[in-house]
């Protein structure tokens, strides 16, 4: 429910079994389809000839998530995906709580899944990041409560936040183990709650979207490493999303992405 899955099988199937035990049909899913994030996936459908599913839509579990949140409030399923819904707008309410920013003030957008999608200063999201890394100054306390499950379920299972091939938060959670909370977003936007030190929230954004999928893994990896979260051997671990080899068309070497920034 906190991932941008890559749509493997595993994915599908825990996404199977939460409606399953929520006795929601699939076809409730409003989140569309596309071809799995993961290439090996992908390919398999096309090679066998099975088309996606919404199951295979990377928010799928997000999506499942709104669904059962609609289902326990008695609100309508057929709508949950609304902005004036509920669920969409116990969201907005969320976010301008962990923000900072009032409800009023956040732009709003519809995501590329179908639901609404906030736009937040990068300061708000990075202190929404530190609260759900130490929800400990969070007053209201069933949300702390939520936060610490949120945040502890993302660290025990980060394939499941992401997936189990080239996926930036997957390996940084797995780099660091109980240390980091990641989630990327679209349009080359990335979040980290440190864990295990005074409350600290990282957010960046790459202005033109990162469609080539190097800006956002470079700069995240070099920021964690100027804070000292990352160590030189985490660091090495890291290298295919910190310093990714650039190839030419003879699989050659033809140079690497770095960082050219301080903080």
């Amino acid at each position: 429910m906190a991932a941008s899955h890559s749509g493997e099988d595993r994915h599908v199937r825990t996404v199977q079994a939460i409606l399953r035990e929520a006795g929601i049909p699939t076809t409730a899913l409003q989140c569309g389809t596309h071809q799995p994030y993961d290439t090996e996936t992908a390919r398999r459908l096309i090679r066998d000839g099975e088309e996606p599913t919404p199951l295979r839509h990377n928010c799928s579990g997000k999506h499942t998530g709104m669904l059962l949140y609609a289902k326990a409030l008695g609100a309508p399923l057929e709508t949950y995906w609304h902005p004036d819904h509920p669920v969409q707008q116990a969201a907005l309410a969320t976010v301008a709580t962990l923000s900072d920013v009032p409800a009023t003030k956040i732009a709003t957008a519809t995501d590329n899944c179908g639901v609404v999608t906030f736009g937040l200063p990068m300061r708000g999201l990075a202190l929404a990041y530190a609260r759900l890394a130490d929800p400990s100054a969070v007053t209201d306390a069933p949300l702390a409560a939520a936060l610490t499950r949120i945040r502890d379920a993302m660290m025990a299972n980060p394939i499941l936040v992401a997936g189990e091939r080239r996926r930036l938060d997957t390996a940084l959670m797995r780099a660091v183990p109980g240390g980091l909370v990641a989630k990327g977003g679209a349009e080359g936007v990335q979040a980290v709650g440190i864990v295990g030190r005074e409350p600290l929230g990282l957010a960046l954004k790459i202005e033109d979207g990162d469609a080539a999928q190097r800006g956002r893994n470079v700069a995240t990896c070099a920021a964690l490493a100027q804070l000292g979260v990352l160590s030189a051997d985490q660091l090495a671990t890291l290298s295919a999303y910190a310093a990714p080899l650039i190839r030419d068309p003879r699989a050659e070497v033809a140079g690497v992405v770095r960082p050219a920034f301080s903080l």
